[in-house]
């Protein structure tokens, strides 16, 4: 058995896979690939980058890349993930990415320190309390990137802590692009903008808005402190 045929064995223990990943000129893993992702390429390039949701960390790879960048931690709910994603990161020897399960309903993020900036990409909206998170975020890092869907007005209603949105049903823990509960709740953008408002993220840029996105509104937003 030749590399290449070693390589793809390898990947097919450990799958199924969502994301793509060019090793040593050869294309393994899912079906999807982060290379010119824009979300991914619009962040900025600070020193330290708090990831939220790196599934099996494709998107981690390319900002661990990024110029000046020093370290990343990505954080990711699923054990099956990690397994993926440190794997992965042995074949590419990308030694500044650090992945840390936790689940990102309930976990403190203040443990994990400061960082200049987060990366919260296709995350959100898989949360049954968003708002609980967004609330951790300002003492973590002054700058957040944030691509999510959302809920809007003519589907909104009153989800509590005075707040507008919907219940998504989610595919629950055994669902890799799911959340980890049954539901989750989308936020309308107003709701969104409030929360990081009241969080502390007082500078909130509408980055892009695309209303049409196949699998439900979605929006991108740069925030910052001050």
């Amino acid at each position: 058995m030749n590399r290449s045929e070693n390589l793809a064995e390898e990947f097919e223990k450990l799958g199924p896979w969502i994301y793509q990943f060019q090793i040593a000129g050869q294309t393994c893993g899912g079906a999807i690939s982060a290379v010119g992702d824009e979300r991914v390429e619009r962040f900025p390039n600070p020193r330290t980058i708090l990831e939220l949701g790196s599934l099996e960390g494709a998107q981690s790879f390319i900002l661990a890349e990024h110029p000046g960048v020093e370290r990343v931690v990505a954080l990711e709910g699923r054990e099956a993930n990690l397994r993926k994603a440190r794997f992965v990161q042995a074949l590419l020897q990308i030694r500044n990415v650090e992945f840390i399960q936790a689940n990102l309903e309930t976990a403190d993020l203040t443990a994990f320190g400061k960082f200049d900036a987060i990366f919260c990409c296709g995350l959100l909206y898989h949360l049954p309390e968003p708002w609980k998170l967004l609330a951790q975020l300002p003492a973590v890092a002054p700058l957040l990137f944030i691509w999510t869907q959302y809920c809007t007005e003519n589907e909104a209603r009153d989800v509590g802590n005075g707040l507008r949105g919907k219940t998504h049903i989610e595919g629950g823990a055994d669902e890799p692009l799911s959340g980890m509960s049954p539901t989750a709740i989308w936020l309308t953008l107003e709701s969104l903008r409030e929360v990081l408002q009241e969080s502390g993220y007082k500078n909130i840029e509408l980055l892009h808005d695309n209303p049409a996105h196949t699998n439900g509104p979605a929006v991108t937003i740069g925030a910052r402190c001050n």
